[in-house]
């Protein structure tokens, strides 16, 4: 178990001194947008544990990440910072740090690293422990643009995180080794007939040993895009709200069956739904399902390996109703969410 003081000095280093017509549109809007949507593949799944509540009412909570090395969930209130809670929901540590609004990471035998994103400060914070070396990059990389969403992974040995931009266009590549800016491109520059707003991105997820990145772009067409993790090459659209996608793209994750095959799990905000993906290109459809009593989930993230008692590893989803209480996190055993995954259509490499 790493020192949580340790990780609590990398958090407190950062610069902390930097209604009915409307509920009655967004039903019609979903009925519109479910009009267009081929039938889906889908089964139901339950959550096995939800965490404590996040502070702060309304739309707070919003993206978790789970911690394999401590066994625990990192998960943001996108207003005032993030949580870490244990296995069995309860709340362990509070961190006050800003706007955090996406978190992701990163263990390998090498590294530990958490990144995340502040939109008090339009920083990426990240702390990335070198476990060999026993040597420490940290600190807060200046965006010079309005933060929105963040991931990371670790390409060609190098701890690599992709930093979206809220309301606008633009994606950055940082080397949080070098701390420096490697690329920054646009989001929709393989499209035509682009709308003049509302093409924000904010889901993403490296996949480490494939060398790819996948991006959610929300907006009017909502897709799921690959890129090479390498090169930034834009590789194919996956799905849009013309396919499987259901209102807005959000949270995106990768579920591991061996090092180079799996599936994608995206949130299909708006049918309340989690669409799957074969991990290998030409990335097709495997399934979708559904969470009892999720609704409206933003961020998600997974672990293929075992954690605690779950063997399989297991998926933790943002709930955007949680009522009566505010917004919260639910935990689904993997191993479910498998097994009904093999008596549905679609398959599984």
């Amino acid at each position: 178990m790493m020192n949580m003081d340790l990780l609590s000095h990398w958090v407190s280093g950062i610069r902390t001194n930097f209604n009915l017509f409307k509920f009655l549109g967004f039903i019609s809007l979903a009925i519109l947008i479910s009009a267009c949507t081929p039938n889906k593949e889908l089964f139901t799944v339950n959550y096995v544990v939800e965490t404590d509540p996040v502070n702060t009412a309304d739309d707070a909570a919003d993206d978790p990440w789970i911690d394999t090395y401590n066994g625990i969930i990192w998960a943001t209130d996108k207003e005032t910072g993030f949580h870490q809670y244990n296995l069995d929901g309860e709340e362990i540590d509070y961190k006050q740090v800003g706007k955090v609004n996406n978190i992701d990471g990163r263990v390998t035998d090498e590294y530990y690293c958490v990144v995340n994103s502040n939109r008090t400060f339009h920083t990426l914070d990240y702390a990335c422990l070198n476990l060999i070396l026993k040597t420490e990059h940290s600190g807060s990389l200046v965006a010079g643009m309005n933060v929105y969403g963040v991931c990371m992974g670790i390409i060609n040995g190098t701890p690599m995180a992709i930093l979206t931009e809220e309301e606008g266009v633009r994606i950055q590549y940082w080397n949080l080794i070098e701390e420096i800016l490697v690329s920054t491109f646009d989001i929709t520059s393989d499209e035509t007939n682009v709308s003049p707003s509302g093409n924000e991105a904010e889901g993403c997820v490296f996949d480490d040993e494939n060398k790819r990145i996948f991006i959610s772009r929300e907006g009017s067409d909502g897709i799921l895009k690959a890129y090479n993790a390498e090169t930034l090459d834009f590789i194919k659209a996956i799905d849009s709200r013309s396919g499987f996608i259901n209102g807005d793209p959000e949270g995106v994750t990768i579920y591991k069956t061996n090092e180079k095959e799996g599936f994608i799990i995206l949130s299909s905000q708006g049918d309340n739904t989690f669409n799957m993906y074969d991990r290998q290109a030409p990335f097709l459809y495997q399934g979708s399902f559904e969470i009892e009593n999720v609704e409206d989930t933003d961020g998600i993230d997974v672990t293929n390996l075992q954690i605690g008692d779950y063997s399989a590893g297991i998926l933790v989803v943002q709930d955007g109703r949680n009522l009566p209480s505010n917004q919260n996190f639910k935990i689904i055993d993997m191993e479910e969410v498998l097994k009904k995954k093999a008596l549905n259509p679609g398959s599984i490499k």
